[in-house]
């Protein structure tokens, strides 16, 4: 006769015990409202067809006149002062048929869209007459500068915009965190980048607007950009840092969103939500230069100071690791050098050269190539400033050239994003400014406070 076997008895040791209590104790919390993971927020589909002028709109967009002015009701129209002028040409075309100008540009238009990434495909010229159309988007942002069109020809372009708020998505009851980012300088809450429009601008010596289509698109690949007053955008085009004049550069596969702004720190960025914003926008697929040292190099700021080789070191690892989080390609871009070519800001080069190299991530030396660059400019160095700290447009310029230089040599993922026409500069042969620079700047916003880095005046319409 076989024998029964007794059950085994299972003993629990005190700590396992203590283990298993926690995870019944998580799960459980997991099941309150509050411990609940947000739910990711609906797609928005976004589509604008605008006709511009006189004559009658083809079926499908929304004509729009010379006396239709941007309110929030309306959703659409002429923003910031523009005095546009309506012409009509006659013809078969609906689409070309007329057009949008001014005596005295530039004009903006702008439409009222959710936050996000947009394609904007434009149609420019005159039946009968020359057009030379410059467009920027948003805070100064520079898509193509003198699109030249001769009578009776036209020309379609299409470039992308980002559009943010504010407003980052709420964390859950109980949970830390904010639900916007803080904003201690006058004027950014007014600036363009962050309002409810997106805002395109039409400048150059006789702009000519016929059509416009918009379309949402947020899978196309984002660049973000982080940093202080040397990397912001201006309050006042036409100008701006390197981040501004970059786009020209770029094919209209990918869109940059400047997230840089003055007074900030590497450690200011990510305790004033700034980071946050970014990373709530960001996907597998996008990039994001950072560049920071200028406001960091300030003992006498003792709330967002760091120090190199230890706090800005640490404070460099966290944006690095946020954005491997998110499959994003981080790059890290060493802050430029002031007017005065010593080494102020040296010391945090230098330690964000050495997190680069044990982080295995990309970096632009962009403060050996400024060091060289103001030596080439000798005496006329002062070109390229507005202070000892600020850009002028030119300087900006300059830079803009040799960061994409940069991408083209250290970063083959978002180098193919380079126009093919695209032509290096050596920082010891600096080029001319560029026509677009003595441009109308167009309207501006409340200028910021005293500071350092923390003030970026704004920009003349004439290059020093």
């Amino acid at each position: 006769m076989q024998k029964q076997s007794l059950p085994r008895r299972t003993f629990i040791t005190p700590f396992a015990a203590v283990c298993l209590l926690m995870l019944n104790a998580q799960a459980s919390l997991a099941q309150r409202p509050e411990d609940r993971p947000l739910p990711p927020p609906l797609p928005v589909h976004a589509e604008f067809k605008f006709d511009f002028g006189p004559g009658k709109a083809r079926d499908g967009y929304v004509q729009v006149s010379p006396g239709e002015m941007y309110s929030s009701e309306r959703g659409y129209g002429f923003d910031f002062g523009s005095k546009p002028i309506g012409v009509e040409r006659g013809g078969g075309d609906p689409l070309i048929d007329g057009f949008i100008t001014a005596d005295e540009p530039p004009f903006f238009f702008s439409i009222k869209v959710p936050e996000g990434n947009y394609r904007i495909t434009v149609t420019l010229g005159d039946a009968e007459g020359e057009s030379r159309t410059t467009i920027r988007t948003e805070a100064a942002h520079l898509m193509a500068p003198n699109i030249v069109t001769a009578s009776g020809k036209f020309e379609t372009r299409t470039f992308y915009a980002n559009v943010r708020r504010p407003q980052i998505p709420p964390p859950p009851r109980n949970a830390p965190g904010g639900t916007e980012v803080h904003m201690f300088l006058a004027g950014e809450a007014e600036a363009r980048c962050w309002d409810e429009k997106l805002t395109i601008e039409f400048n150059n010596t006789r702009p000519c607007l016929c059509t416009m289509e918009i379309v949402k698109d947020d899978a196309v690949p984002t660049i973000f950009v982080a940093g202080d007053s040397t990397v912001g955008d201006p309050r006042r085009g036409p100008g701006g840092n390197w981040p501004t004049q970059i786009c020209q550069f770029f094919k209209p596969e990918v869109v940059v969103c400047n997230s840089a702004e003055g007074g900030e720190t590497s450690k200011s960025f990510v305790t004033g939500l700034r980071l946050d914003k970014v990373l709530s926008q960001m996907k597998a697929g996008d990039f994001f230069l950072v560049q920071f040292g200028h406001n960091d190099s300030k003992p006498q700021w003792p709330q967002s100071y760091t120090e190199p080789g230890t706090s800005f070191n640490a404070y460099l690892r966290v944006f690095i690791a946020e954005a491997r989080r998110r499959g994003a390609t981080l790059i890290l871009v060493t802050p430029m050098e002031r007017r005065a070519n010593g080494d102020s800001v040296g010391p945090w080069a230098r330690a964000m050269r050495e997190v680069a190299e044990q982080e295995k991530v990309p970096l632009i030396d962009q403060w050996a190539m400024s060091k060289e660059l103001w030596t080439a400019m000798g005496p006329n160095v002062n070109q390229a400033f507005a202070d000892q700290t600020h850009l002028s447009g030119y300087g900006g310029y300059l830079l803009s050239k040799l960061i994409v230089g940069g991408i083209r040599k250290n970063i083959p993922a978002l180098s193919r994003f380079v126009v093919e026409d695209f032509k290096e500069m050596d920082p010891a042969h600096p080029e001319p400014p560029p026509e677009y620079l003595q441009q109308s700047p167009g309207p501006g916003v409340p200028r910021r406070g005293p500071g350092d880095a923390g003030t970026a005046p704004a920009t003349s319409s004439k290059t020093p």
